[in-house]
């Protein structure tokens, strides 16, 4: 899958583990396409150069519960206008025909797994709550990062898929809500390769567009972002304030919470233009959006 980097690189000795991980446990993962009819026609249509809004109005209709999720998306703090969204065909304007071919792909994805204990449901609530608050930060900063939504929406997947292998370890450490900078490293000193490297992996054979796949796969390698396209960049740094802002609030941090302090003053805070000052007075507004991503996404 040397496809998956940027630039020509070749896939460390981490991201073949991930890719082989996943091919030794095919008889698990095996057809597993989280996609239904209505979302692979809808997929397979907007991918022509000629597809008509109209069509894609009836695709999405043809699938009432679908329906009613891009409506309430269009509807919702992420999607922020004056005027409420009163129709399908308006939704689509309004979020744009292929991202909701995107979304329609990434609500299938996080709503197809078994929930196991209630493990799964969190990290489908934290993976609605990091989208919204990405989203809401680009907003609020001024900063382009277009897929940054969806990306959050799927950046825990990999998670997911682990927890379907039934490994008890696994279900273990999921189940321990670990602040989202920590997991990754006990994932790679356990098994070699984490969640993040697995998701992009996954997310790749499933065919989600491009950049979607290396975001998710980046997300706990700054580093490597850093060395990518400056919107990419940015979209890894959206989305690694997100995912950290999301367990806090989770946590129930206040504003003035010390955590809340350094992650503004964090590598990623500091790239994405963040200050103390600047974080704290979003607090308030980024709880909401997130309270409002979770029920939308229920």
């Amino acid at each position: 899958m040397a496809e998956l980097w940027l630039d020509g690189a070749a896939p460390s000795e981490t991201d073949l583990r991930a890719a082989q991980s996943v091919a030794a446990k095919m008889a698990v993962f095996e057809g597993i396409r989280p996609f239904s009819a209505v979302v692979q026609e809808l997929v397979d249509y907007v991918s022509r150069p000629d597809f008509r809004l109209d069509r894609v109005r009836e695709l999405i209709e043809a699938d009432p519960a679908l329906a009613a999720r891009i409506m309430r998306v269009a509807n919702s703090a992420a999607y922020r206008t004056y005027e409420p969204c009163s129709s399908v065909s308006k939704a689509i304007v309004r979020i744009g025909a292929s991202n909701v071919c995107d979304l329609a792909m990434a609500m299938s994805a996080i709503t197809f797994f078994k929930d196991l204990g209630g493990v799964g449901q969190r990290i489908r609530d934290h993976s609605a709550g990091t989208a919204a608050v990405a989203r809401e930060l680009a907003f609020r900063l001024g900063r382009a990062s277009p897929k940054v939504f969806l990306a959050g929406l799927l950046h825990d997947i990999g998670k997911l898929l682990l927890i379907q292998t039934g490994d008890a370890a696994y279900a273990a450490l999921a189940g321990e809500n670990l602040a989202p900078n920590t997991v990754h490293l006990k994932e790679q000193a356990q098994w070699g390769y984490d969640h993040a490297i697995l998701g992009g992996q996954v997310l790749l054979s499933w065919k989600l567009p491009q950049p979607i796949p290396q975001i998710v796969a980046c997300h706990h390698q700054p580093k490597v972002a850093q060395t990518r396209s400056a919107l990419f960049a940015m979209s890894v740094d959206l989305l690694r304030i997100a995912d950290e802002v999301d367990w806090l609030l989770q946590q129930r941090h206040d504003a003035d919470s010390e955590h809340v302090k350094k992650l503004a003053q964090s590598p990623d805070g500091t790239r994405a233009g963040l200050n103390e000052t600047t974080l704290m007075e979003l607090w308030d507004d980024l709880r909401t959006v997130r309270r409002e991503a979770l029920s939308v996404f229920k």
